[in-house]
């Protein structure tokens, strides 16, 4: 529990509920269980919510909601009580405490003053009238809520005159003195405002404010030695201001002639170290397009003593690649790798910084979506000379650069996890990953992660006693970590649905017992339709009937999720000999006939309805997403939502690869809307599908929807871009994780993500269609194809297809590839050419089906006989 205290004041709400539900494992009748919960549920709920996860955050806060019913606030002291005001919403925390005051009749000051202080900020003054008329709370409410437009436009004096009749007494007195401290602050009255700042309370809500106005009046600095802090605010602040806006406006001999002496005002006992560190805030203009990349080498020769500049340059391309993962190249890690030495004289130091850019790598490369097989030479070179080994397969580079890795820095436990990430999902590298988390094991004996994950891994395989040991090695780790009890569960599930499909039901149906023995409640939707399913195989009659007795019981939303999971079970066991069509078929017609009760599911039951599964089911399911069983219905549920659960659900589609709806419904929403009148994050979702789906192939669309975006919809669009980067690829997944989109704009690779080839290599698009359809075309410009033999230009697009390894690329790889070529209105009209030809001597149906999507990308393949 005090562990649980500790991370909430950490701001650590995910360690803190880890802790409180070991501690409630333990003993549940604990007192101080439910107020803690409540305020580990709230914290989380608004770090969800930053994070654009508005449907986890709507649980999170129905959790804590749950748990503040349970908080006896009758007994809460002092201190819980400000835990309790710190964590809750302003109009709860005001009924609560007003309830309190009627039970107790005993005023806590310190918790009056950090209402006074939640009234300000939240501005729910109509929470006050819970109390009674002369309390000091409603008194001075009036006064208070009537200075806030002059603190709001920065009036101070004037808001210290509306304040004037609050008293010493009052919870709202901290205010009063902060605008008071305001004024002196304006006025550069040091004095007067060190006097006020020792009578503000402790706990005053703008803390930071506070200490910023101490550290100014003191003298005092931050991240360094006062004098250094001293100087930044004389003569260096100038030379600084002056180096900012010479960046920002490219003006590089200004830069250089500025670096020199800002460096010595910096820091005088090492001027060098310094310049080094300005050169490298330089670089990280390059990636915003003030400063060209070019002209970085030349500056640090000039700058610097040319023992450094090697690993400085290295140092300078390392940190553009972080800014700018387009960049991804392994060439400055080699050279700053081979000048560790003098940077790092002791051996364990070098090891770590080793380690650490050698996961820079690798995180940047996947970041990007660096496609290995389309590397250049000299990037092959300087990964070799990076790894001090061969790659002896190019899809294993990331994987193998966080080997080497945790090789150097073997305690560094994210690490690990990320390689875990590199490695799940392949069936070939299945050695690899079991090897990695036995690895984990040892080195970590305290994390209980690798035994869930090599107990999810044996479980797959139906290697039930090795999982069941790698569990009971996880519970002597973290002997209440719930999530080993769930993979249990699942662990019996699992050998459930092995025994049906074999017609053993009596041991699934002992299997499914024991799974529901364990009481866990993450598993229990599953379960019943897991006991639905057993009882359909194994019944021998009408589906519907034995089904339908046991959804009376259950409210409309899990009723119909229920029936959802079910055929999604059904379907993906359809080859199993004891499952046939007609169950599906039964099933189906008692779901649609509740299509008419859809009106009255709620919003966030919608929501709930077509969620996908958890990650970890994916033991008992091949795929997690259900919403295509419901798929007559989407039109009907998504009239029913709007803001942050209409993109939620907008989200599960696409996770999907169903942008049709989508689009859909946002043209329907659109439609008869004038300009000023549409949502910027409709737009922006239906920017996304467009350049998904090839009908645009710029940032022009993005461009309009953020320049008519004001700063709250530019907060919700950056959170948008972040759940839509999950499942994009491309440069368009790198231009909604870096919320810059005129890297569409640019040349982009042949191949999803990967890096575009040096020029002169023969890896920009336009160089391939030079060397394989014609040597007419104009140089450095999308060329004509040639007119030839159909047979010729057909088999030099095939080979353009192999090339560029687009044989059995998904749809949206195709797509994205095509709607490059068509950029070009010439080459647009020949392939246009080349398509009619085709039909014309019917050719059309001896192509490939990537051939006849370049050619032919709004019809249908037909069906070869």
């Amino acid at each position: 529990m005090a562990q649980a205290r500790q991370s909430l004041t950490e701001e650590d709400g995910r360690r803190a509920l880890d802790l409180l539900r070991q501690a409630q494992h333990g003993d549940p009748a604990l007192e101080e269980l439910p107020l803690l919960l409540f305020c580990a549920c709230m914290q989380r709920a608004r770090q969800l919510a930053e994070k654009g996860l508005a449907k986890e955050a709507a649980a999170m806060r129905t959790s804590a909601a749950q748990h503040r019913v349970s908080i006896a606030f009758e007994q809460l002291a002092e201190e819980d009580w400000m835990e309790y005001i710190r964590h809750s919403d302003g109009a709860e925390a005001l009924a609560d405490y007003a309830d309190y005051l009627q039970a107790q009749q005993s005023p806590i000051l310190q918790v009056e003053r950090m209402l006074a202080d939640l009234l300000v900020i939240q501005r729910c003054w109509q929470g006050l009238e819970a109390f009674a008329a002369d309390h000091p709370l409603r008194r001075d409410a009036g006064q208070v809520e009537s200075s806030l437009e002059a603190m709001d436009a920065g009036d101070w004096e004037r808001a210290v005159g509306l304040l004037g009749g609050i008293g010493r007494r009052s919870p709202f007195a901290a205010w009063r003195l902060f605008c008071k401290a305001m004024v002196c602050f304006g006025s550069g009255d040091d004095q007067g405002l060190r006097r006020i700042l020792d009578l503000l309370p402790a706990d005053f809500a703008l803390t930071h404010v506070v200490a910023e106005w101490r550290r100014l009046c003191t003298g005092e600095g931050v991240g360094g030695p006062a004098a250094v802090q001293q100087a930044l605010g004389t003569a260096s602040a100038a030379l600084a201001d002056q180096l900012g806006e010479a960046i920002h406006k490219g003006r590089l001999r200004d830069i250089e002639r500025l670096i020199p002496g800002l460096a010595v005002a910096l820091y005088p006992e090492d001027p060098l170290q310094a310049q080094e560190a300005l050169l490298q805030v330089v670089g990280l203009a390059v990636p915003r397009n003030n400063v060209p990349i070019e002209a970085m080498p030349g500056l640090v020769q000039r700058l610097l003593p040319t023992e450094r500049v090697a690993s400085a340059t290295a140092q300078i391309g390392l940190l553009i690649q972080q800014m700018s993962p387009d960049r991804w190249d392994p060439g400055p890690a080699a050279v700053y790798l081979n000048r560790l030495p003098v940077a790092f004289p002791h051996a364990p130091d070098r090891a770590v910084a080793r380690g650490r850019v050698l996961e820079a790598m690798a995180r940047t490369g996947h970041k990007v979506g660096l496609q290995p097989h389309f590397l250049p030479a000299e990037m092959v070179e300087s990964l070799a000379a990076l790894l001090d080994e061969r790659l002896d397969d190019p899809r294993m580079v990331l994987a193998q650069l966080m080997t080497a890795s945790l090789a150097a820095d073997p305690d560094n436990r994210e690490g690990y996890r990320f390689l875990l990430d590199l490695l799940r999902g392949h069936l070939e590298y299945q050695a690899k990953l079991e090897k990695t988390l036995r690895d984990m094991a040892a080195r970590f004996p305290d994390d209980p992660d690798p035994h869930l994950e090599l107990a999810a891994l044996h479980y797959a395989k139906n290697a039930y006693r090795r999982a069941e040991k790698s569990l009971a090695e996880g519970r002597k780790c973290a002997p209440h970590d719930e999530r080993l009890l769930d993979m249990q569960a699942i662990g019996f599930l699992k050998s459930a649905d092995q025994s049906r499909k074999r017609g053993r039901f009596e041991l699934a149906a002992r299997d499914l017992q024991r799974a529901a023995d364990l009481e866990r409640p993450r598993l229990a939707f599953v379960l019943r339709v897991k006991r639905l399913l057993l009882a359909v195989v194994s019944a021998g009659r009408d589906a519907a009937e034995v089904v339908a007795p046991h959804l009376e019981h259950l409210s409309l939303g899990a009723g119909l999720r229920t029936l959802a999971l079910l055929l999604h079970d059904l379907a993906e066991n359809s080859h199993v000999k004891n499952v046939k069509p007609e169950m599906g078929n039964a099933l189906k017609a008692l779901l649609n006939r509740q299509a008419t009760v859809l009106e009255q599911l709620g919003p966030d039951e919608v929501l709930e309805l077509i969620a996908p599964l958890p990650a970890d089911f994916h033991i008992l399911y091949d795929r997690l997403q259900i919403a295509l069983v419901l798929a007559d219905w989407w039109t009907a549920l998504m009239e029913h939502l709007e803001g942050d659960l209409l993109l939620a659900f907008f989200d599960i589609l696409l996770a999907g690869d169903q942008h049709a709806p989508v689009r859909a419904e946002i043209n329907r929403r659109l439609r008869g809307r004038k300009k000023a009148q549409r949502d910027p994050l409709l737009l922006f979702y239906l920017a996304v599908i467009r350049y998904q789906e090839g009908q645009d192939y710029d940032s022009r669309r993005f461009a309009e929807v953020l320049d008519a975006a004001d700063a709250a919809d530019q907060t919700r669009l950056r959170a948008a871009a972040v759940r839509l980067a999950s499942y994009a690829h491309g440069p368009l997944r790198q231009a909604l994780q870096q919320f810059r989109f005129d890297v569409l704009d640019w040349p982009v690779p042949l191949f999803g993500g990967g890096l575009p080839l040096p020029a002169g290599e023969g890896g920009s698009l336009e160089e391939a269609l030079e060397m394989l359809l014609g040597d007419e075309a104009e140089p450095l410009a999308i060329p004509e194809l040639s007119d030839g033999d159909l047979a010729d230009e057909l088999s030099e697009l095939e080979d353009l297809i192999d090339e560029n390894s687009l044989r059995g690329a998904p749809l949206a790889a195709l797509k994205e590839f095509a709607g490059f070529l068509k950029s070009s209105q010439q080459t647009r009209r020949d392939l246009e050419r080349i398509g009619r030809e085709c039909e014309a001597a019917d050719l059309s149906d001896d192509l490939s089906s990537e051939l006849y999507f370049l050619l032919f990308a709004r019809k249908k393949k037909k069906k070869h006989r």
